[in-house]
């Protein structure tokens, strides 16, 4: 136990970290391009959405605070978000880095690119929803069948097995 507890414990906080920043995302994408086509720039409007209260003791908002801090100390844009990608380990934070650099690379707009991928963060959150709630059902067949079906048959037949053992006596 005093082996394997602490990398369990330690997994699960991960774990949990990592679902915490899959959520926030899009919401934090919605409002940095809302101050991206207001005007600001894509760094001031990541620390412009990282302040907002909402998210203020957030994991996401954390990790966007260090990387504008390692940007502003003089690291490259990309390899700052690179290394926040490695170190968050979400997927589609290492989604965003590559659409971040590629809009940079080719010049394309950066409001729409921002607003098409938080689209696609918020249906692919919405399918992982649904499929969870498809799992319900089958979870419930368990609980069912061993504990609600026995006691609804005891409901049901127990008169009628006492009538039985009546006529037969």
């Amino acid at each position: 136990v005093g082996y394997l507890l602490p990398s369990y414990w330690l997994f699960a906080k991960v774990k949990s970290r990592q679902l915490v920043i899959f959520h926030t995302l899009p919401d934090l994408l919605d409002l940095v391009t809302l101050c991206v086509e207001a005007g600001l720039s894509m760094d001031a409007a990541l620390v412009r959405g990282a302040d907002t209260p909402q998210f203020e003791q957030n994991a996401l908002t954390q990790e966007i605070r260090q990387a504008t801090m390692e940007i502003r100390a003089g690291k490259p844009r990309t390899e700052a978000f690179k290394d926040m990608a490695e170190r968050t380990m979400v997927e589609d934070i290492k989604s965003f880095t590559t659409m971040l650099s590629q809009t940079e690379r080719f010049g394309t707009s950066l409001s729409q690119a921002l607003r098409t991928f938080s689209d696609e963060l918020r249906t692919k959150r919405r399918q992982l929803a649904e499929e969870a709630a498809a799992k319900t059902t089958i979870k419930l067949i368990f609980p069912l069948v061993f504990a609600i079906f026995p006691a609804l048959l005891v409901v049901v037949l127990g008169p009628a097995v006492v009538q039985i053992a009546r006529v037969f006596k």
